[in-house]
């Protein structure tokens, strides 16, 4: 898994996904074509700002992703967390053999600056795999 930041105005906020394809679907997804997406490795990453404007092969590529791909996408917004990459490695043995989302929620807030709540919305939306995305 590598890990990624979802650039917003406001929160650093780190998650894992297994390639671009899936990093681009749930940054897009979550971030509702407004927030920017970064590999922590300084890899290429594709634009996920589509409120700028997309190609019709991005959104398709966007679209496929999210049907054919959907546990791949849900897995990747489970792990959404807000923190920068130093804080990661605390998250992670956090949530490593845990399911306590009031401590998860805890974690955020002491991360979080402002009244978003990216990572909670992110959460919310992987809650029932059958769900459609």
């Amino acid at each position: 898994m590598k890990l990624f930041e979802l650039i917003t105005p406001s929160d650093p906020i780190t998650f894992y996904a297994p390639d671009n394809d899936i990093a681009e679907a749930i940054a897009v997804f979550v971030g509702n074509g407004k927030a920017g997406l970064r590999a922590i490795d300084g890899s290429e990453t594709p634009n996920t700002m589509i409120f700028l404007g997309a190609s019709d092969e991005q959104m398709d590529r966007i679209k496929s992703t999210l049907k054919d791909r959907q546990k791949e996408v849900i897995s990747a917004g489970k792990t959404f967390a807000t923190c920068t990459a130093g804080f990661r490695e605390e998250y992670d043995t956090l949530t490593e053999n845990s399911t306590n989302t009031e401590a998860i929620a805890q974690f955020d807030d002491r991360h979080r600056s402002s009244m978003s709540d990216w990572c909670g919305y992110a959460r919310s939306l992987t809650v029932n795999e059958k769900a459609a995305v």
